[in-house]
């Protein structure tokens, strides 16, 4: 239980990091571009080196030592921050800031499969429903913290001051990740090179191939990733900032709360969800859609929008961290400990390809409906309803 320990205060600290840069960095940009559809698109081709660090983040959690990669990747994401601050007021925003969230959310992608891989070394099989539930909490958390505290400090010390801040918080966890212990936590008997990283990938290929019920379990989030996140996590500060004219501090309060929804949803998943498990996840990315519906409708009341806004987005991320601790304690369940990394690295890839394009796409289309973003919001839920729909008819067990 002392690993795990360890293992939940690395991710606190730097999951806090990284949070905070990627909420201040693309809000820095925003400001001064006036832009939604610059917005969505960075924010979607940051998307892109996360799911490569996916990739290879699975392959090498089946191949290192997983406490002694997550300390390097943290060491590493310092020295990113320190060198961003060196040249935030001199180097041009855009290419600078595409730079810096491409890093962070490339590193976040390779830690996450091997902080999910240590899980059920760690803990007992009647304990990992828990642990899955603790991590996703401590993520909630981070991305509630994060926002809330970077947009003081972002109004505070500045983007230098908070760049500064976040890389002493990544070196900080790299300190305790270091004394972390993984019991049979050994590295493959394979030498690492990228030849192997290939072969890895290659067999958790094969092997999904003669899975159907999980790649219909990614086909599902790919859609719910295509319509309903996007409209989210970029709709929420374009309406916060561009639609109501609200402060930075406004738009972190936004965050907080959808993050506070979260917490709810961890809290749950750890208590009344060890002792009731789903049977199907459908029915919560479907309520998702009709939340994502119900926002557009509570923008056409101007004095409920912002409140609104942030009761709909308490309850959508309530909901979607509880189907996230669904699925990932299934794939830990079903999956052969000695290809769960990378599999789950490759399902999650799968079920999030369509992310970046529909961020980019909600740039384009709230920046054409600026006036009206309702519009957007209600097409989102209703076709995400139909989509499910779709899928729930010919995958009845997802």
């Amino acid at each position: 239980m002392k690993n795990f320990v360890l293992i939940v205060f690395g991710q606190i600290i730097s999951l806090f990091g990284n949070a905070a840069l990627r909420f201040a960095l693309p809000l820095v940009l925003l400001r001064q571009s006036g832009s939604a559809a610059l917005y969505g698109s960075v924010t979607a081709l940051a998307m892109l080196p996360a799911l490569a660090g996916m990739l290879a983040g699975g392959a090498l959690a089946d191949r290192c030592r997983k406490a002694r990669l997550m300390a390097l990747l943290d060491l590493l994401t310092t020295g990113l921050s320190v060198f961003a601050a060196c040249g935030i007021t001199h180097l041009p925003l855009l290419p600078l800031t595409l730079a810096v969230l491409g890093g962070l959310y490339a590193i976040q992608g390779l830690y996450q499969p091997v902080v999910r891989a240590s899980l059920p070394l760690v803990l007992e099989d009647r304990q990992l429903v828990r642990g899955n539930a603790v991590i996703q909490l401590v993520d909630t958390v981070d991305e509630l913290l994060g926002p809330l505290l970077g947009s003081l400090l972002l109004e505070a010390c500045g983007i230098r001051g908070l760049l500064l801040l976040c890389g002493g918080c990544f070196a900080a966890s790299a300190g305790l990740e270091f004394c972390i212990r993984i019991p049979r936590d050994l590295p493959g008997d394979a030498p690492l090179s990228l030849s192997g990283i290939l072969a890895d990938l290659r067999d958790s290929t094969r092997y999904l191939t003669g899975q159907p019920a999980l790649l219909q379990l990614a086909a599902t989030m790919a859609a719910v990733n295509l319509l309903e996140i996007p409209a989210l996590t970029v709709g929420i500060p374009v309406l916060v900032v561009q639609f109501l004219h609200k402060s930075d501090a406004a738009l972190g309060l936004a965050q907080a709360v959808l993050s506070a929804g979260g917490i709810l949803g961890g809290v749950l998943a750890g208590t009344w969800f060890t002792r009731h498990p789903f049977r199907s996840g459908l029915p919560l990315l479907s309520g998702i859609g009709g939340v994502c519906a119900a926002m557009g409708l509570v923008l056409l009341v101007p004095p409920l929008a912002f409140g609104g806004l942030l009761a709909l987005g308490f309850a959508v991320m309530a909901a979607a961290m509880l189907f996230n601790v669904w699925f990932f304690t299934q794939l830990q369940q079903r999956v052969p400990q000695a290809q769960l990394g990378r599999v789950t690295a490759c399902l999650t890839v799968l079920a999030c390809l369509t992310q970046p394009l529909g961020q980019a796409a909600y740039g384009v289309l709230f920046q054409y409906w600026v006036t009206n973003p309702a519009v957007v919001l209600l097409g989102a839920g209703t076709l995400s309803a139909l989509v499910l729909s779709l899928l729930a008819a010919q995958a009845p067990s997802l």
